[in-house]
């Protein structure tokens, strides 16, 4: 989408062409125009396209063979520069530099167009550092067009009081134009091309030369000034756009991964660790990064780019003084370099129900590469290298006990298992070397909590944390303001966290901003302005404020939201993904939950024995029901994850001994807290009498002689924290109907004496839906997660047809319950598993009249 063939390309290049026939008044005039038209279009023809181009040029111009026109003391200059920005100067990377130069003198805009990591960025860097080696005075502004609105790229008139608000572009534009020097002067702006925008640039970018704004002023673009775009595509642009600019496309073929990773090695310190390290990258590399292409899905689609900068990184963690000394074996940085491959090409990988990437990853690599042994059980992903031996032992024994602390809710425990140890081990090593991190998984599989973990053990005199959650409606703007809040002045236009200490932003949900008409969203391009050039702007002042000591961890649902990110935003982090805990890890989880909390408080020893049971139950109908009840286009809320299996526990962990004394009343508790979690979630008659089978036939399979029982618990199997009334809440079972309308109508006349009378029928199922509030926590500042039915500082009902609701005075301030006859379709998969188990349909008992006022 970046070919144009129209007018002003023709116009262009007879404008090479006389200035070519000037520098070489002798030569013919067809190899000049050949010369024009091959030189001139070679920068922005794709890999693919290139013999066909050739071939036009050879059916033009026959057995035609003019050398490119070089200047030598030019490349010379450009080496050097690039030597000086510790860059490598390949042949390729040297003539890309020298092509946007020309493009420069010919173009007063220009579009670099390439993928992420593909070397945009260091192209004009390494121009750049050329011009200031050459005393030629250059000056570069650089700026994010879609990280700020439209106004505030090019002012806006207050239409009340007619004041003139200056934009950020038109300020910059206008400083770069008093600048009295012959240096070349460059607006770089970095982000996406969208129509909104750019058109209001077309007569800067044509002939006119001008930038026009709302006030009437007029900024001339003077000789001196190129406007530079550095972006990954043209795909939303319109023709009249495209034909405006001249355009420099860099291939990923052009570079490839080598000169990063060499650049990398030339940083390194030790002269045994690099030569060794060079002859690793080529033997490993290549096979590896051809197998990622064809055969294993990752989680989220990752540059090839940032797979190679995580190895580095990771790499960087390991290689340290006590792990690998100076004078080190080939077989040692082997080994470590080996662990560190393993993670950065399979640290993303997919597992869904059908295949698990990792494993497959796992057997390609034993057979692969022989060198490195390791032990025959399970993947390669099972083995971590002890220090002190230098051997590989299973992830396993880092794994601690779990302490309970009965004041946490479930929802915010975190019991570690293999899986959380590993990717904690990275994390601890990431976040010191100041690396950002993602976390990758569905929802409900604990990124947010682990994450919280690690930042919660930090030291409080290094590090600062700010919690920054996104939702669909951040914008820019917003997040500046959050961003902005911990930081204070420093010197000049710096700013930082207080002191010495380093700042943490965790943003949670990183893909949940609304993506505009075109594909961008607002957030994340302030996010990628601070990682790439470390600065944004004062929204107010317009100045540029420097940002340092600060680093990123993030967390994000590839199945909600815009499911992915923008890659050139993607590649600074290095992700791992979290996958649902298999069912050994989940058996020890609440096995360690349920064990500690009947092992106090008085709990008879024969409850405690059934307490393996009844996980095993738990953990059998939890599968049964993820796999029956499929979310539908109408049934868009039957996602059944961890959160269910935490809310079902939570519930009996409210129970104390005076409600469960024996195993049949620990099974009864399960029982109501499935429903309420399970059942309750289900629409449909028959969904609901395929789950009451299922549940039977699940119980039945682990408890012997239970008929009885089960019919009891048809017939009526509540508990609530008013079961016995409304003094001090104490979980307990409801004895009858009969006891718990009473309850409820006092409750209702004690409302009534304050408040406008409200007069509800409570027919069965309403009253089995009449929840205690519940305080929200588990989750972040700004996005309250409900922990369902924590201990209660009062009752509320909540009626799913009806516009009302009602409280007894004392709710606490920030409980939000929602009433809704039907949620949103657009709701997300992350949305509907935080709602936990409270999305229920109630029915009104047979026989009702339909225009009755209560349905």
């Amino acid at each position: 989408d970046h070919y144009d063939w129209g007018l002003r390309a023709i116009k262009s290049v007879l404008v090479v062409a006389g200035s070519l026939k000037r520098g070489d008044p002798g030569r013919a005039e067809d190899q000049v125009l050949m010369r024009a038209l091959r030189d001139f279009n070679i920068p922005k023809i794709v890999t693919e396209d290139m013999p066909v181009f050739m071939g036009l040029i050879g059916d033009l111009f026959p057995s035609l063979e003019v050398p490119r026109r070089r200047d030598l003391d030019f490349e010379k200059h450009v080496k050097q520069a690039i030597l000086d920005l510790k860059l490598q100067p390949e042949d390729n990377f040297i003539l890309k530099v020298v092509q946007l130069e020309e493009l420069l003198e010919v173009r007063h805009s220009v579009f670099v167009i390439g993928n992420a990591g593909t070397g945009k960025s260091q192209v004009m860097r390494s121009l750049h550092r050329t011009y200031q080696n050459m005393k030629r005075r250059p000056v570069w502004a650089d700026l994010n067009p879609k990280a700020v609105t439209n106004d505030e790229l090019f002012g806006i008139i207050n239409p009340a009081t007619r004041e003139w608000k200056d934009g950020l572009f038109s300020s910059i534009m206008r400083e770069l134009a008093n600048i009295s020097h012959s240096g070349p002067k460059w607006i770089v702006l970095d982000g996406d091309i969208d129509p909104m925008w750019i058109e209001s640039l077309n007569t800067v970018m044509d002939d006119n030369k001008v930038l026009t704004l709302a006030s009437n002023e007029r900024i001339p673009l003077n000789p001196t000034m190129r406007l530079v775009f550095e972006i990954s595509h043209l795909c939303t642009a319109t023709p009249a756009t495209v034909s405006r600019a001249g355009i420099l496309y860099i291939n990923p073929a052009d570079l490839g991964w080598s000169p990063q990773v060499s650049s990398w090695i030339d940083r390194r310190d030790v002269q045994s660790e690099k030569a060794n390290l060079t002859i690793l990258f080529d033997k490993y590399l290549p096979s590896c990064l051809d197998a990622l292409k064809s055969r294993f899905k990752k989680i989220i689609p990752i540059p090839e780019q940032s797979v190679v900068q995580m190895l580095c990184y990771v790499l960087e963690c390991l290689l340290t003084l006590e792990n690998t000394p100076p004078d080190s074996s080939k077989d040692l940085y082997e080994l470590y370099f080996v662990f560190a491959a393993i993670w950065a090409f399979g640290g993303a990988l997919f597992q869904d129900q059908l295949v698990d990437y990792r494993v497959e990853f796992s057997k390609w690599w034993v057979a692969e590469f022989k060198t490195i042994k390791f032990p025959s059980q399970g993947t390669v992903f099972d083995y971590y290298i002890d220090p002190e031996s230098k051997k590989f032992e299973p992830w396993s024994k880092m794994v601690t006990k779990f302490e309970m602390d009965p004041d946490i809710p479930l929802q915010a425990c975190l019991v570690h298992t293999t899986e959380t140890v590993r990717v904690r081990y990275f994390m601890d090593r990431l976040l010191e070397c100041r690396r950002p991190v993602m976390l990758v998984g569905n929802a409900g599989t604990g990124k947010s909590v682990l994450v919280g973990d690690k930042l919660g053990s930090l030291d409080a005199e290094k590090y600062m944390v700010k919690n920054v959650p996104f939702n669909y409606y951040t914008t820019s703007a917003m997040l500046q303001d959050v961003l902005e809040k911990p930081l204070e002045k420093k010197a000049g236009r710096n700013y930082g966290p207080p002191g010495s200490r380093r700042l943490i932003y965790f943003i949670d949900d990183m893909n949940m901003p609304e993506v505009d008409a075109y594909g961008t969203v607002q957030p994340h391009t302030l996010i990628r302005q601070h990682m790439d050039y470390n600065h944004w702007y004062d929204r107010n002042k317009l100045l540029l404020k420097e940002i340092h000591n600060i680093q990123y961890v993030s967390c994000m649902n590839p199945t909600a939201g815009s499911f992915t990110i923008n890659p050139r935003l993607q590649r600074h982090f290095c992700v791992f993904s979290l996958s649902f805990p298999g069912a050994e890890a989940l058996s020890s989880i609440y096995s360690s939950i349920l064990s500690q909390h009947l092992g106090g408080e008085s709990f008879s020893s024969a409850l405690q024995r059934s307490s393996s049971t009844l996980v095993q139950l738990a953990l059998a109908l939890h599968q049964r029901v993820s796999s029956t009840f499929f979310p539908t286009a109408v049934k868009f809320h039957y996602i059944f994850n961890l959160r269910d299996l935490s809310n079902i526990f939570q519930g009996i962990l409210f129970c104390t001994s005076n409600c469960v004394k024996t195993p049949v009343d620990l099974l009864k508790i399960y029982l109501h807290e499935s429903d309420r979690v399970y059942r309750d979630k289900l629409v449909e008659e028959q969904d609901i009498q395929a789950f009451d089978k299922l549940q039977t036939d699940t119980v039945k399979k682990f408890y012997e002689d239970m008929e009885e029982e089960l019919q009891q618990t048809r017939e009526m199997n509540l508990y609530c924290h008013f079961a016995r009334g409304l003094g001090e809440p104490r979980y307990m079972a409801v004895e009858s109907w009969s006891s718990l309308s009473k309850i409820l109508l006092e409750v209702q006349d004690s409302y009534n004496e304050v408040n406008a009378t409200l007069n509800l029928v409570l027919f069965e199922d309403a009253m089995a839906h009449i929840h205690t509030s519940s305080s929200s926590s588990g989750g972040s500042q700004g996005v309250p997660r409900p922990a369902e039915r924590q201990s209660p500082s009062s009752v509320s009902w909540v009626v799913p047809w009806a516009s009302s609701r009602w409280d007894v005075p004392g709710t606490p301030p920030e409980e939000c319950i929602q009433e809704a006859s039907g949620i949103d379709a657009r709701a997300t998969s992350t949305g509907s598993s935080r709602c936990g188990g409270a999305a229920a349909l109630l029915r009104a008992p047979p026989g009702w009249p339909s225009s009755s006022p209560y349905l």
